[in-house]
């Protein structure tokens, strides 16, 4: 069987996807990626084939715009009200469909079985209604896309079925016939379509370092403030700095995972550990705690190795996602606008005192429980009718 995977144009979305691939090519299908041309290193640093589509698009400056519809008249970051719906489906749309023609003529010269889009590559769908196999949605967060709630908001968004109309075809409703769900029931709406699947971390290609292999002299906290935040929200919107200064007063290790031009920025110290590339599901399985940004695949990371987390949501989805992680008792969560050094040590303390030990091994046990990759394939198997 063929299947044919569609990626957005970010790497952690791609990640997402990346074990479900790798069940499908274990499986013994022939498998394809196809992502804009930036985006091909993340899928051969993987072991996949990748198809370059389209022109690269600036995800982050779109991001960015996205962001100002959706602060708009906004006390301050964290706050979630309901943005414009149609700005911010403008936005989407330049980001995700640019490139829905180049997918179209691949799928009709490659001929797969199955398509599987990620969230924020829908041309993928297009071309799966286009060639007339089925479409599958892959998730990497909590949403609503795969509920009934889902098809209602996709009504409302104008030009959603444009794509499908310039090639003749009348769409309504989900067109995903299935959309694979990685995040654990407890986080998400009730499904109307979805299978369910074990989130299995990836969160790239790296080498660990022998230090890894060691038990920590003292508890460790990972504090991590993800790429697209950095990208999105710039440097001075960083939490990172407090939070370092706030663990400082614990008898902890701390290991701050950055970009390279966020280094500066972290507080020296002798029990701090600066990582500019070290994959999070390596560092995971050794700290006691992660204090992050509230970014679902950073969520789902720490909550697979069962780590107690502090989300520190900024951008407005990262807002629902903690929210949805809050509600299992795997995390606490401070809004960025009162993460004031004593509102951050009080926290903090009871996160490292035990608040969502109970949680976090609860979650664990549960994304635990859901089917594998492995499973998840040979039921998409059946759907394709391979």
């Amino acid at each position: 069987m063929r299947v044919l995977f569609t990626a957005s144009a970010w790497p952690t979305h791609i990640f997402a996807v990346i074990p479900l691939a790798w069940a499908m090519r274990a499986a013994g299908h022939e498998v394809r990626v196809a992502c804009q041309p930036s985006m091909a290193p993340t899928v051969t640093q993987a072991g996949l084939v990748a198809v370059p589509t389209g022109d690269d698009v600036d995800y982050l400056a779109i991001r960015r715009r996205i962001l100002a519809i959706e602060m708009r008249g906004r006390p301050a970051p964290g706050d979630m009200d309901d943005p414009d719906l149609s700005q911010v489906f403008d936005a989407w749309r330049e980001a995700t469909l640019g490139n829905v023609g180049d997918i179209v003529d691949l799928a009709r010269a490659w001929r797969p079985d199955l398509v599987i889009a990620d969230t924020m590559s829908p041309s993928g769908l297009v071309a799966a209604h286009v060639t007339g196999v089925p479409g599958v949605r892959h998730l990497w967060a909590p949403d609503i896309l795969g509920s009934t709630v889902g098809e209602q908001v996709l009504g409302q968004l104008p030009g959603f079925y444009e794509p499908y109309e310039r090639y003749g075809l009348s769409v309504t409703g989900d067109p995903a016939v299935l959309t694979v769900d990685p995040c654990p029931p407890s986080m998400q709406p009730p499904p109307a379509n979805r299978i369910q699947m074990r989130w299995v971390p990836y969160n790239g290609p790296g080498v660990s370092p022998s230090w890894l292999t060691e038990p920590p002299d003292r508890p460790r906290v990972c504090v991590t403030w993800g790429t697209s935040t950095a990208g999105t929200a710039g440097r001075e919107a960083s939490l990172v700095p407090a939070v370092v200064r706030a663990l400082l007063d614990f008898d902890v290790e701390v290991v701050v995972a950055v970009n390279a031009g966020e280094r500066d920025q972290v507080p020296v110290a002798d029990r701090v550990r600066v990582l500019e590339r070290l994959p999070l599901h390596l560092l995971m399985p050794s700290c006691r705690a992660i204090v992050h940004q509230g970014g679902s695949t950073t969520q789902l990371t720490a909550a697979y190795y069962g780590v107690p987390q502090l989300a520190l949501p900024y951008l407005p989805e990262q807002v629902k996602d903690a929210g949805a992680l809050v509600g299992t008792g795997a995390a606490l969560q401070v809004p960025v606008s009162d993460a004031d050094p004593d509102t951050l040590a009080a926290v903090l303390g009871k996160l490292l005192d035990g608040a969502c030990d109970a949680g976090a091994g609860a979650l664990r046990a549960e994304i635990h429980e859901q089917p594998s990759p492995a499973e998840v394939a040979e039921r998409l198997r059946e759907v394709a009718g391979g």
